[in-house]
């Protein structure tokens, strides 16, 4: 798979960041890392199974999790967890806002600027915030035009 100028950038940050850690850049890692840092589509961890294995036919389930948790633990994912669903996982770790369909279970990023910010929030309530998490429910515009 083609990796993007964007997707490399974001691969190469996480390795840089993990060598820096100290952690082993096994294969398998690497490949993790690289499906994560080309698929925007917040995928479950058996999506990233299927994928990884593709390319290292003998990686294991344990490891796609136990990768997923380490990177989550760095800071360098975000989990999105769900209680009706499988749990989803987020490259972007800025502060977003994911639009999150109750059909189909699609999930993308709300890429406008978001309508409160970290100060607004401190100045109205003396709170100060540090990280975000906000997903709003609807219907995608792709379930929208196939229900007419």
């Amino acid at each position: 798979m083609k990796l993007t100028d964007k997707a490399r950038k974001i691969e190469q940050g996480i390795l840089d960041r993990l060598r820096e850690k100290g952690y082993k850049l096994t294969l398998q890692r690497r490949e993790i890392i690289s499906i994560l840092a080309q698929d925007s589509s917040h995928p479950r961890a058996a999506d990233i199974l299927l994928k990884a294995r593709k390319r290292a036919p003998r990686i294991s389930v344990s490891t796609v999790y136990y990768t997923l948790a380490m990177l989550k633990k760095e800071d360098l994912i975000r989990e999105i967890e769900f209680y009706d669903m499988d749990n989803r996982y987020d490259i972007n770790v800025s502060n977003h806002l994911n639009l999150i369909c109750e059909k189909c279970g699609r999930i993308e990023d709300y890429v406008n600027e978001l309508p409160l910010s970290s100060l607004d929030i401190e100045q109205r309530s003396n709170f100060q915030p540090f990280r975000f998490r906000l997903e709003c429910y609807g219907v995608c515009s792709k379930c929208r035009k196939s229900k007419k």
